[in-house]
């Protein structure tokens, strides 16, 4: 055990790094990282103008604007963010009250390898100065400020880390006017704590109680909702179903229970658990990777309580047991969502279009609510100058149509309408969902070549498929009146 030990402490770190640096160079971005990417090209004012209908703090975006050169799209963003997460790595191994077999399960496990690392999102910052408070929590009177500083920047990162960041800050508090009560601490120290968690509070209050975001929460009924609140949004299957079981008892009726008689524990371990039990139910249902912030926080409860967590042998065994388990993808991971993130056919779509002089210079439409091509590649276009445009013959960027993307969905699509003020030469891009859109009285019928007649009441039109790649279902087709 100690020449493990040794050899986990030596090679963790570096097998980690090397190895998520691959993944992110192995995939191109999805539609959130695009998203994201394309907020960070806007001026600053702008940013701040967004977050306030965006459900995102602006931290991320501000991170990546100096680096939000659309020529080496997209990878300034995916080194920053494997950085904030190799750097969160390199805090537990260095900080962290556990054992190298524990921080290797953590090291190892899908949220940190398939997840947080490879994937340019907001949530690896978040993720490291959650790490840096826990690291930090021993000193948080020596240095109150610097600590206060940790808990604001660390709230500005996501909605997720805000949760267990309001939490800390809360108890923090009681404990600064505790001390304050005893004449071991100055009051002049205790307001300006008070005061910039006031702030902290205000602007986060703007940023997401206040935001105008897509409502998402309709979109799953409230019994799915209702016990999706642990790691992964609909267990796919028995052993995933059981997991879920078997970790919510860990999360929250175990953890509450061990932490009855540490009531700083107590209250952090109830109260963030419930707080995101509460978003995902009432406000935003989540994808895994929000619901990952469970197990983050389960890290975070043992890291800062160490103190009370080591008295029984079956605490220990429960712990060391959900770790393991959260190394196999097959049990953490909405198996619908993989190819879509880490298979992203942007770039690869971008590339069949840029590779056509005819369809570079044509306009091109995209008519699904959902696409790789809108607006998932259109930073790879925007470098040749190439726009796609949606049904209402707008161009706008991801972070202009974020509501028009939601609202497609449920939108129905006169086709007549579009063809009349559509150009005369002009090509429909789909990722083979095209279909699956809702239209006014068109009926479509399929040919055996692949294309398609659609029938209204007005007219017919033939849509011809000029370019058809199997591989990634990508289909380009042009528009015949008949």
């Amino acid at each position: 055990m100690k020449l493990l030990n040794n050899y986990l402490n030596k090679y963790s770190i570096i097998i980690f790094a090397i190895s998520t640096f691959l993944i992110c160079f192995s995939r191109t971005p999805f539609w959130d990282e695009t998203h994201a990417f394309d907020i960070a090209c806007l001026n600053v004012d702008k940013i701040f103008e967004l977050a306030s209908r965006e459900g995102h703090t602006f931290l991320w975006y501000l991170i990546l604007k100096p680096f939000s050169c659309i020529d080496f799209y997209p990878y300034p963003m995916f080194i920053i963010n494997w950085l904030f997460c190799l750097f969160a790595i390199f805090i537990l191994w260095k900080k962290a009250p556990f054992s190298p077999i524990i921080k290797a399960f953590i090291t190892f496990s899908c949220p940190f390898l398939l997840y947080f690392a490879p994937v340019a999102r907001c949530y690896s910052v978040g993720i490291f100065f959650l790490f840096l408070i826990c690291a930090y929590y021993p000193f948080r009177f020596k240095r109150p400020f610097m600590f206060t500083f940790f808990i604001v920047i660390c709230a500005n990162t996501s909605l997720m880390a805000a949760v267990g960041c309001f939490w800390i800050g809360l108890i923090y508090i009681f404990e600064i006017l505790q001390k304050y009560f005893k004449r071991t601490f100055k009051k002049p120290v205790v307001i300006k704590i008070f005061l910039i968690f006031l702030f902290c509070f205000m602007e986060l209050l703007i940023q997401f109680i206040l935001a105008k975001s897509p409502e998402t929460v309709g979109q799953n009924d409230f019994l799915k909702r209702l016990i999706n609140f642990v790691i992964v949004p609909y267990a796919k299957n028995g052993f995933s179903f059981l997991f879920h079981l078997i970790s919510s008892s860990v999360f929250y009726f175990l953890s509450v229970y061990l932490f009855k008689n540490s009531k700083k524990a107590f209250v952090f371990a109830l109260g963030v658990y419930l707080t995101l039990s509460y978003v995902f139910i009432f406000k935003y249902h989540g994808s895994y990777w929000n619901h990952y912030f469970y197990y983050i926080y389960f890290i975070v409860l043992f890291w800062i309580f160490k103190k009370d967590l080591y008295k029984s042998k079956f605490l220990k065994f429960s712990y060391c047991l959900i770790l393991f388990f959260m190394l196999f993808p097959f049990v953490v991971h909405d198996g619908g969502k993989i190819e879509y993130i880490y298979s992203s056919k942007s770039k690869k779509v971008s590339e069949l279009i840029l590779a056509d002089e005819k369809l570079k210079h044509s306009k091109l439409y995209v008519l699904e609510w959902w696409s790789d091509i809108f607006p998932g590649a259109s930073v790879y276009l925007y470098r040749d100058n190439v726009i796609v445009y949606d049904v209402f013959n707008r161009n706008r960027r991801s972070y202009e149509s974020l509501k028009d993307i939601f609202n497609l969905k449920n939108e129905l699509i006169d086709f007549d309408e579009f063809y009349k003020n559509a150009p005369q030469n002009f090509y429909i891009l789909s990722m083979g969902s095209l279909f699956e859109q809702r239209f006014i009285n068109l009926l479509y019928i399929p040919k055996k070549n692949g294309d398609f007649i659609f029938k209204t009441k007005k007219s017919s039109y033939l849509l011809k498929r000029v370019k058809y790649e199997k591989d990634i279902n990508f289909s380009v087709y042009q528009v015949v009146k008949l």
